[in-house]
């Protein structure tokens, strides 16, 4: 399938608000939002230029404005923008963004090279892209001053079909054995082999496909991380250990740590990587 900036554009133009609520709506949102955090604290100083791609209605923006001495906020919809300046307006943050622009991250021909200490894209736009994949990888390195950092998340592909099997299942009644293959081979719903009804197009991508991606770039990778490891409890039991106030606070720590060893890398709803430009 070919990247069509339509599907997505058209997606978070309708998802509007939910995006801004999607983190903190159910406790795997919380987990997810908290592995996140902890590594933007980590590779985000006061003395970065910093911006944010595919931001959406900025639940990680109001901390990195807080965390970086400028940043730049921009995604491919128009709405999920808006929304975003209307947040940092409402948390008084707004002048600590320094611009909020439309942008596609296959094309950024409007940003000259080396202009920015880290470039922060998380949470999946990657996954829309298909045949771009790699354009958008080259264009945010292109931005990056050197030594420049990239933090990069991708929607996983094992994590999610563990965590979705029941609605696998159930499309396999809908598609046929050819399609669910087809997803578990590739990792992609796309209008040819898997025709989802919301025509949520996306590449799910597992470590390995990240690797490849990266191969022969002038590039280090400073960390890998999976993200939403204890989503796998479900929903019930996550709600319980929150009434534990201590429990709740180890659980975290725990998310973070385990997230780190090579093992889980996979098995998360995320894939993190922060990548260093040589």
């Amino acid at each position: 399938m070919k990247y069509n900036p339509e599907i997505p554009r058209v997606h978070y133009d309708r998802y509007g608000y939910r995006e801004w609520e999607r983190l903190e709506k159910d406790r795997l949102g919380e987990l997810l939002y908290h592995v996140h955090l902890d590594i933007l604290k980590r590779y985000i100083s006061d003395s970065d230029n910093v911006i944010e791609l595919g931001a959406g209605a900025g639940r990680f923006t109001k901390d990195i404005a807080n965390m970086s001495k400028s940043l730049t906020t921009s995604d491919l919809s128009p709405v999920q923008i808006e929304i975003n300046k209307r947040k940092m307006e409402e948390l008084g943050l707004v002048d600590k963004v320094q611009d909020f622009m439309i942008l596609d991250i296959t094309n950024l021909e409007g940003i000259a090279d080396n202009t920015y200490d880290v470039a922060v894209c998380i949470g999946g736009p990657i996954n829309y892209l298909f045949d771009k994949e790699e354009n958008a990888i080259n264009e945010m390195l292109r931005i990056l001053k050197l030594q420049g950092k990239l933090i990069l998340g991708s929607m996983s592909l094992i994590g999610a079909l563990m965590y979705y099997l029941n609605g696998v299942i159930y499309e396999k009644g809908m598609f046929g054995i050819d399609a669910t293959e087809w997803l578990f081979t590739t990792g992609m719903q796309d209008k040819e082999h898997y025709p989802v009804e919301n025509k949520h197009y996306v590449h799910m991508m597992t470590s390995k496909e990240l690797d490849a991606l990266l191969e022969g770039k002038q590039v280090k990778i400073l960390e890998k991380s999976s993200a939403g490891l204890f989503m796998h409890s479900k929903e019930e039991p996550l709600c319980e250990a929150k009434q534990d106030k201590e429990f709740w606070e180890l659980l975290i720590r725990k998310e973070i740590e385990f997230t780190k060893l090579p093992g889980t890398l996979d098995c998360g709803m995320n894939i993190i990587y922060v990548i260093q430009k040589l």
